[in-house]
């Protein structure tokens, strides 16, 4: 192995070009033969002052680096150092730019290093890992990092993670070695001889050979799964329930037997034995997720009836299956099996990924991904991308990479890792699955899961917003243009020239045939821009008023009652596009009957069809949503008021789903549990029964209410002085709310959570708080303005003790962190012109009912419920909870919302009171 100096530096800022920040501190740790060899740090005088935001994220202060040399006074030392070396360090770019720009400045050469991110390269040989941050894989290799954010600290750490890297690349099978080096011109790190050097040590002899199954130049990890039928044993689900809390004491020495608990599961299990439906409002804290798995298991393993398990999210699906499952295989007096089940494009198609890997790719994030998969493959037993962390880009490799509707590759057979999820449901005593996959499967010919009469739906608030989801139709400009560039034309190196040039090499292809589907593909894009450009214009005249700052425009149609020049244009270009497609389809079909009496199956046969599929599924979308008389739903479209002409999207979705829901779901199964932390509205479930269409099930109804003090735990604080917005400008209520928050974060001097209904008050909200000084020890994070995903940035969130996280839509729930504080800026009621709310009123002012009272505000409610759950999450925390939005005390309607959460102290004064109040 080579000599390897890995650095880490400390700056002023992340501005190098120009000197405009400078370096604090330098530190080089040098690695020769594998191991450590020599540790150099330094403090470095910058010559300017630190910012208050940098010293409190890295413990350097002016004082300690006034004394310290320049750094012009080490750089001879510093090029010697990296002379004949690979220059490594985390996140590379950021550090090798600023010394060269600071050895520039000195006058000095930077010597010409080749260069090893340990982000890239932690990102292909751990692709399963939520963060790449230095932090992140310091706990996961248990490496000590007393000091993050100083460069000696972060220095040595980085040296072990790389000594760390280059142990599991040793540990990686020749074959996967082999491929990485044929991705590794495509690598950002210079790789090629790191990788050179592990493959010769292989060549020989591979010891990992054994540990895999080797397929097709791919190395898997060997399938391992097996079914236990095991003998069963009589024993009641009565006796089990006296010994469980002893049973998960032992497991588990914090546990505590909540009563609540108890109730739940007798509930769960009585409903399934008497096949009736239940409603459970189960609050936080309450362990609701052990009180229904364990009376499932029961009753499965007892009738041998499988339970279907139905979540909103996929962070409780893991939860589920990395944290219960394993602990109730513990505890449990019998064997079970689980199997978790999503939609086929969650899953690997492998002779895919075998014909990908194939073809030469200069795309950086593509390259990335293989790399990452490849190794991935040696570990997943599923095949399911939900394990995978890809780059930005790999989404669009994952699309034409995952399973589809085809039959399994011959090639490839039981290793179809769909086919063995498949397989898996079929022997499970409990499946685990997710609402979407759920409703989805209501009308779909491949059904899994219409046959399981036995079904419990967590976070079932949720289930209204998705079934209409599921069960309705949307038609994307954007994703119908990327349909067309996966197809290409003959001048474009895509589907179709691939396919011509398969055909071709068999000697079967007809270049007039391909030349005419040619011609017709540029004409189908030129008319779908037309069309496109025309709805936007379309959507831009009716939403006038709505075109200023950078927001998404809806507008509500109605086919049989637009009129106008440019709506008759409009159905005309959709009758002519979809005339032109029919005939690319057919031209299409036939080349389909060639290939399939003349060729081989092949990858680019298999995408052909797919696209083919894909290209009708549009069609029938497009002509449905635009031509169609429509009676059973409402349609609008949306687009990007900054956005491309391909930035609209026309959608349909039923008005009302309960009939849907009653027939299509709850009618053909047994018994259902439906089970959340908020399904209650003024203390009933009256909503959710009406809403989800189960009047006619006569469900039982239990509220199992959290075990926290409340009472103890959280204030309340409404400020009296923030103004009504109904009587200032937007802009003086932004203003006024800034204010606000700045002086809470303040005196809350902890984690803030700031909830908006809006993202535009958000943005303008969050760009007001971020210029204030006195705020500059905080970290201010906002969705939307900072990079990353919304689980990205609740990680950072959590980095700091003192943080402000801006959020809106997702951060309503699913937030498990520790916070001082809540602030919910207005209460949360939906806008009452989205399409599907207008729909749903309109229906309801039919029928004589208030739609205010019996939809929107039994909404906003549930809304509420959910974002105050975000405080308190265990008996130790404590919070405030503050509400800038009047109407909760000065409307008829505001004690709905305090009195669907527990019962705490609440205080309405003017917010300096409230803050003296709150301090204490």
């Amino acid at each position: 192995m080579n000599r390897y100096v890995v650095v880490d530096l400390e700056t002023t800022g992340n501005a190098a070009k120009g000197g405009v920040d400078k370096i604090t501190e330098l530190a080089a740790v040098v690695i020769e033969n594998g191991e450590v060899h020599e540790i150099f740090s330094t403090f470095l005088n910058p010559e300017k002052p630190i910012p208050p935001f940098i010293s409190e994220l890295t413990g350097i202060h002016d004082e300690m680096v006034q004394r310290a040399p320049l750094f012009r006074d080490i750089a001879p030392m510093i090029v010697e150092l990296l002379e004949n070396s690979y220059f490594v360090a985390h996140n590379v770019h950021f550090d090798w730019n600023f010394l060269q720009e600071e050895l520039k400045n000195a006058g000095y050469m930077p010597p010409s290093c080749p260069a090893i991110d340990t982000v890239e390269l932690a990102r292909i040989l751990l692709p399963t890992s939520d963060s790449y941050k230095l932090g992140d894989l310091a706990k996961y290799f248990e490496l000590n990092h007393e000091k993050p954010h100083r460069a000696d600290s972060d220095a040595m750490v980085t040296a072990e993670l790389f000594l760390n890297l280059c142990d599991k690349l040793n540990d990686l099978p020749l074959i996967t070695l082999q491929s990485l080096y044929q991705l590794s011109k495509g690598f950002k790190s210079d790789l090629e001889e790191l990788l050179s050097f592990y493959i010769l040590n292989k060549a020989e002899h591979d010891p990992t050979k054994q540990q895999y199954d080797i397929h097709r130049s791919i190395a898997l990890r060997k399938n391992t799964y097996a079914v236990n039928l095991g003998e069963k044993d009589n024993i009641s689900f009565s006796m089990f329930s006296k010994t469980m809390a002893a049973r998960l004491k032992r497991e588990m020495p914090m546990f505590e037997e909540r009563e609540g608990q108890s109730m739940m599961m007798q509930e769960v299990y009585e409903a399934f034995t008497n096949a009736r439906f239940s409603l459970i409002e189960a609050g936080t804290g309450t362990g609701k997720t052990l009180a229904y798995l364990i009376p499932a298991l029961f009753y499965a393993y007892e009738k041998e009836q499988p339970v279907v398990i139905s979540t909103q999210t996929v962070q409780l699906q893991q939860q589920i299956l990395e944290k219960e499952i394993p602990l109730l295989k513990r505890i449990l007096p019998f064997p079970f099996e689980a199997a978790l089940i999503k939609g086929r494009k969650h899953y690997i198609c492998l002779h895919k990924f075998e014909h990908a890997l194939s073809e030469e790719d200069t795309n950086y994030d593509s390259i990335l991904t293989k790399a990452e998969i490849l190794v991935w493959l040696l570990q997943t037993e599923t095949g399911d991308v939900d394990e995978l962390n890809l780059p930005s880009g790999g989404r669009l490799l994952w699309e034409r990479i995952c399973s589809d509707a085809n039959m399994p590759s011959k090639q490839w057979g039981t290793r179809c890792f769909y086919q063995r999820a498949k397989h898996r449901v079929y022997f499970a005593d409990i499946i685990i699955t997710n609402h979407a996959l759920l409703f989805h499967d209501l009308n779909h010919e491949e059904s899994l899961l219409s046959s399981y009469e036995y079904v419990v739906l967590d976070e079932a608030h949720h289930i209204e917003e998705v079934s209409s989801h599921a069960l309705g139709e949307q038609f994307s400009c954007l994703h119908f243009q990327l349909l067309l560039s996966r197809i290409g034309t003959l001048e474009t190196n895509d589907v179709l020239t691939k396919l011509y040039e398969t055909m071709d090499q068999y000697h079967f292809a007809s270049l007039s045939a391909f030349k005419q589907i040619n011609k017709a593909l540029k004409e189908i894009k030129f008319e779908s821009d037309e069309l496109f450009r025309m709805l936007r214009s379309f959507l831009f005249d009716r939403q006038k008023h709505q075109t200023e700052g950078n927001i998404r425009l809806v507008y509500r149609y109605d086919i049989q009652k637009e009129r106008g020049k440019l709506w008759r244009a409009i159905t005309e270009a959709a009758d002519r596009l979809s005339y032109s497609l029919r005939g690319v389809l057919q031209q299409f079909q036939e080349q389909e009957v060639i290939i399939e009496k003349r060729m081989k199956t092949s990858v680019i046969a298999e995408e052909f069809r797919d696209l083919i599929q894909s290209l009708e599924e549009f069609r029938s979308t497009l002509v449905h949503l635009l031509l169609d008389e429509q009676s059973d739903g409402v349609t609008w479209m949306e687009a990007e008021a900054k956005g491309t002409l391909h930035s609209t999207v026309i959608y349909k979705q039923p008005i009302d789903v309960s009939e849907m829901l009653a027939d299509q779901l709850f009618a053909k199964r047994k018994s259902v549990i439906l089970t959340s932390a908020t399904l209650t509205v003024n203390g009933t479930f009256d909503y959710m029964i009406e809403t989800l269409g189960l009047s006619d099930f006569h469900p039982s109804a239990m509220s199992v209410p959290s075990p926290f003090s409340y009472e103890q735990q959280v204030q309340m604080m409404i400020p009296t002085d923030v103004p009504n917005i109904k009587h200032v400008s937007q802009e003086e209520y932004v203003q006024a709310i800034a204010a606000q928050i700045s002086a809470i974060a303040k005196a809350a001097n902890g984690r803030m959570l700031v909830l908006f209904t809006s993202y535009e008050m958000l943005r303008q909200t969050y760009a007001i708080v971020k210029e204030n000084e006195a705020l500059q020890e905080f970290a201010i994070l906002a969705q939307g303005a900072n990079s990353g995903s919304r689980v990205r940035m609740t990680k950072n969130f959590q980095q700091f003790e003192k943080a402000i996280l801006f959020g809106t839509n997702s951060f309503w729930e699913g937030i498990d962190i520790p916070l001082s504080c809540l602030v919910m800026v207005r209460l949360p009621f939906m806008p009452p012109d989205h399409p599907v709310m207008a729909a749903r009123a309109a229906k309801l002012k039919a029928t004589g009912k208030n739609a205010f009272l019996t939809l929107s505000l039994p909404q906003a409610v549930i809304r509420f419920k959910q974002g105050f759950g975000r405080l308190i999450r265990t008996k130790e925390d404590k919070g405030l909870f503050f509400v800038l939005d009047r109407r909760i005390t000065t409307t008829f309607y505001g004690s709905k919302f305090t009195s669907s959460i527990p019962e705490i102290p609440v205080y309405e004064k003017p917010l300096e009171q409230l803050l003296a109040i709150a301090d204490s």
